[in-house]
């Protein structure tokens, strides 16, 4: 079998390891079917067993591969878990693009698309409203779950010690409307739950009301969020409620478009 030469010496920031392990990767994935003995892989890689072994050993270890009852390794559920992370994330903007510029164009105000980052969302989508008046928001700037209408979104579906976790980490009060009280949030996340949407009633930033509703994929997890977002005195509550149910349709026909089936 041909054997993959060794990285050049003056590739000096190039670790031999990773690509050892990705050079074994991309061979069990050449042989998925079948799978590939420790003897196979030593010979693709040119290096000796023993340490074609401490190699498949680790992978095995972080379930990157497994091995099977003929002691053939194949490629392991990690890298499935891996994919459909980057698939999900990748596609989420692309899915979601037509219905944000519709949703912008019915309701004429700033449209997020946001995804969950640790205890927070990060915006990855903006559609900037026609008004003259508009949102200070920048993609890629990281808000708190817990007092927006897209972290609460997606924070209501959440497990419940995650929640948990999360309100540990404290509910700081960012203005005089933030939810601080762990009952009160519970509460809070119980209603989005219920009718599907959340509201951001001045909680993140004094003078801005916001409306956001969940996206979920083909596994039901919840992945990112969508809001229409204003200033105070244009966005009503009354309004936000109005535009609530567009919101919320939104966010379902983009859920359906990740394989959301219920």
């Amino acid at each position: 079998m041909t054997r993959v030469s060794e990285p050049p010496v003056t590739h000096l920031k190039t670790s031999t390891t990773v690509t050892k392990a990705f050079a074994i990767l991309d061979f069990l994935a050449s042989n998925a079917e079948s799978g590939a003995s420790l003897a196979a892989i030593s010979s693709r890689l040119g290096i000796s067993k023993s340490t074609a072994h401490r190699y498949m050993a680790t992978l095995e270890e972080l379930a990157v591969v497994e091995r099977d009852a003929k002691d053939h390794f194949r490629l392991g559920v990690k890298l499935i878990e891996l994919a459909g992370a980057v698939l999900s994330n990748h596609s989420l903007h692309k899915v979601s693009e037509p219905f944000l510029r519709e949703l912008a164009t019915r309701t004429q105000e700033t449209v997020h698309l946001a995804t969950p980052s640790g205890d927070e969302v990060v915006y990855i989508a903006k559609i900037e409203s026609t008004h003259t008046v508009g949102m200070t928001s920048r993609i890629g700037a990281r808000v708190p779950m817990y007092c927006t209408a897209l972290g609460k979104s997606i924070l209501a579906h959440y497990p419940v010690e995650r929640i948990k976790e999360i309100i540990r980490g404290g509910l700081l009060a960012r203005t005089p409307h933030t939810i601080t009280s762990p009952v009160a949030l519970h509460a809070e996340l119980e209603r989005v739950r219920a009718q599907g949407y959340a509201v951001d009633d001045q909680e993140n930033e004094l003078g801005v009301r916001c409306v956001g509703a969940p996206i979920f994929d083909y596994t039901g997890n919840v992945v990112g969020a969508i809001s229409v977002s204003g200033p105070a005195d244009r966005m009503t509550l009354e309004r936000s409620l109005e535009l609530a149910p567009w919101v919320r349709d939104a966010a379902y026909m983009i859920s359906k478009r990740m394989g959301y089936s219920r």
